[in-house]
């Protein structure tokens, strides 16, 4: 977008040869500073239109400062996920840089609210034949319409990844900034996509289970799974209110066949469903060997399967293969989170071994030890080129599940903790970026070796790429916030409309939903809501 968009503040300063930080506050307001650095970079160089239609561009050329070709919807959706991360690290550093909060929170909360609402020109409405019932949905397509809600988004145009993504973001919207919109958006996909479980019953009379990768596809992903869990632990974290009603219609499949659905909470169903793709996942997609997710199980056919006539017309399960495809670091880094959120909520074991199992094998298999100049760096899977890859992001999702994972952690690697040793990693290697690569406030793919001559398209990147190391910046501010016992760090449970965050932590920083403080009363006695301590 265009300078009458947006306005960097002049009181946040370039970083390179500056002196390195030493405390983690103080890491974290320049890993903070850097975020916003970026982010607006990116917002002025690789999206163009106006505050109504906001457009972003497929690729950048940091040369010619030209934007070229349009983005996907996936790649739109970095963009809330940057806003999302930087408001999560203004919160964070709230009393300790209370300028920069000043400077920049009102801005970053305006700018997602365009964001959004742009996203409709991504949007399609469209009828359809799914496992449990016939329905009319408004969703998002993978390319953008020419007009607000005209997105082709029938068969193949829609993905329920792409949906996971965005429900996931406009939870976090929805707990950073208490508009309503946002939550009635995520809850809507998240409805589409638990529409999207295969419910069919097996012989023994089981769902067969997983999410296709779209309702236009078979065989079913890693990637269309995983994201769901997180976002939907959120909802189950507000929706669970002593006087909750049963008022989600829940649509499912008898032993006998026969399609049926009741009225369920919402939080039951949420927290339900987030346990059996976690579940699924870990049986069908989780390569024992070592230890990380496999991409996909294909299907024994791609033409969608149907029982019935018109009105009555169901889609219908088709098998699978074998898990296949390469391992990528945002499979593994979806359930690692999940698992994390998992054992936050429930406290079951097994969740809290998974954390530890996945923070281990995660980083033997994705970390690979380069030495520059003597110093030991952890290189994370990278591409060739910026226009033919999407491992800057992928590492993105991964790293954040580090910072989710890291309080419940224990295994370790030369006395640090396989997330921390992750997280330090992420930080030094976009630190080394920063500090000898940047233009124009942009890294290069490859942080380590910079913008390659070899490819051809040495000046090429992503606004995407960009986002995902925006919001690694962001969310790497608010671990070292965590870190040094800052409670606010930790994201939002709910909003209480007033602009103040309705949290409370217990004297560890965990956080707990405000309605089931009751519960916690036989374990702490000391909380803390608001920056305020308080005696129970």
């Amino acid at each position: 977008m265009k300078k009458r968009i947006i306005t960097i503040s002049l009181s946040i300063l370039m970083c390179c040869g500056v002196a390195a930080a030493t405390t983690d506050e103080e890491q974290a307001l320049q890993n903070l500073e850097r975020a916003i650095l970026m982010t607006d970079a990116t917002m002025e160089r690789s999206f163009t239109g106006s505050t109504s239609n906001i457009r972003m561009y497929d690729t950048y050329d940091v040369s010619t400062q030209q934007g070229s070709g349009t983005a996907d919807v996936w790649p739109y959706t970095a963009a809330l996920e940057a806003h999302c991360s930087v408001l999560q690290a203004l919160e964070a550093l709230r009393e300790k840089a209370p300028q920069l909060y000043a400077d920049h929170h009102d801005r970053f909360v305006t700018r997602l609210k365009q964001l959004f609402n742009s996203l409709d020109y991504y949007r399609g409405t469209y009828t359809l034949n799914s496992y449990a019932r016939i329905s009319n949905w408004s969703i998002y397509g993978v390319h953008r319409g020419g007009s607000k809600g005209t997105a082709a988004v029938t068969g193949i145009e829609n993905v329920y990844d792409d949906q996971m993504w965005i429900c996931r973001e406009l939870v976090r919207a929805y707990k950073l900034t208490g508009d309503n919109a946002y939550l009635e958006k995520a809850e809507y996909l998240a409805n589409y996509c638990i529409d999207g479980w295969d419910c069919c019953p097996d012989a023994n009379g089981n769902d067969y289970g997983g999410i296709s990768w779209g309702p236009g596809y078979n065989s079913k992903h890693s990637c269309s799974n995983g994201p769901i869990i997180q976002p939907l632990v959120w909802l189950y974290e507000i929706y669970k209110t002593n006087d909750e009603q049963a008022n989600l219609r829940y649509y499912y499949i008898l032993p006998d066949g026969t399609r049926t659905n009741k009225m369920r909470k919402h939080s039951d169903v949420y927290l339900e469903m987030a346990k059996k793709v976690y579940a699924w996942q870990k049986e069908k997609l989780l390569n024992r060997q070592t230890g990380v997710y496999w991409d996909m199980l294909g299907a024994v056919t791609g033409e969608i399967q149907y029982v019935g006539e018109g009105r009555n017309k169901y889609r219908t399960h088709v098998d699978s293969n074998g898990p296949s495809g390469t391992a990528y670091t945002y499979n593994t880094g979806t359930m690692l989170a999940g698992t994390a959120e998992l054992y936050r909520v429930t406290g079951e074991e097994s969740y809290l071994t998974d954390v530890d199992a996945l923070a281990k094998s995660s980083w033997s298999n994705f970390a690979k030890g380069k030495r520059i100049s003597g110093v030991v760096f952890f290189k994370w899977p990278t591409d060739n080129k910026a226009e033919e890859g999407f491992n800057a992001w992928f590492d993105d999702v991964l790293m954040r599940a580090y910072v989710d994972a890291a309080p419940y952690n224990t295994t370790t690697y030369n006395n640090k903790t396989h997330a921390e040793n992750a997280l330090q990693s992420f930080e030094q290697n976009l630190d080394y970026a920063f500090e000898h690569f940047n233009q124009q406030n942009m890294l290069p793919i490859d942080l380590l070796d910079g913008w390659s001559v070899s490819t051809g398209n040495a000046d090429i990147t992503k606004g995407f790429h960009q986002l995902a190391f925006a919001s690694e910046y962001a969310m790497l501010a608010v671990w070292r916030m965590t870190k040094a016992s800052t409670p606010s760090a930790i994201m939002p449970t709910q909003h209480n409309g007033k602009g103040e965050s309705a949290i409370v932590y217990d004297i560890s920083g965990r956080c707990i939903p405000f309605a089931h403080l009751n519960t916690y009363g036989s374990r702490q006695n000391v909380y803390i809501t608001n920056s305020k301590k308080y005696i129970k």
